[in-house]
């Protein structure tokens, strides 16, 4: 059984709020990254999306907690409107660089 994140919240390394999960996408299948990506929305009035990689995630009954800094969450790439379950190619690599992570 798989949890669902959508509409929990995400927290930085140091337990920090970084935002609300809005939507998860796939990374292509090419890249061998099963984990995901959480679209993370951030603010009530100008509010910001941004990608959150989510390998090594913490996911407990108060949220989600991820491995990164939110200075990196909130400089982390964002595209809109995405479609579908599944980033582009060019949209992955562009989250798996900013992350510093390797296929």
């Amino acid at each position: 059984m798989t949890v669902p994140l959508i509409g929990r919240d995400l927290k930085d390394r140091d337990n920090r709020p970084a935002g609300k999960i809005r939507a998860v996408y796939r990374y292509p299948v090419e890249l061998a990254m099963p984990w995901g990506v959480a679209a993370v929305v951030r603010g009530r009035l100008l509010r910001s999306i941004h990608l959150v990689d989510l390998k090594d995630a913490d996911i407990d009954h108060d949220g989600v907690r991820v491995p990164h800094a939110r200075e990196t969450i909130t400089s982390a790439p964002h595209f809109v409107p995405l479609v579908g379950e599944t980033l582009s190619e060019g949209h992955a690599t562009r989250v798996r660089d900013h992350y510093g992570l390797t296929a």
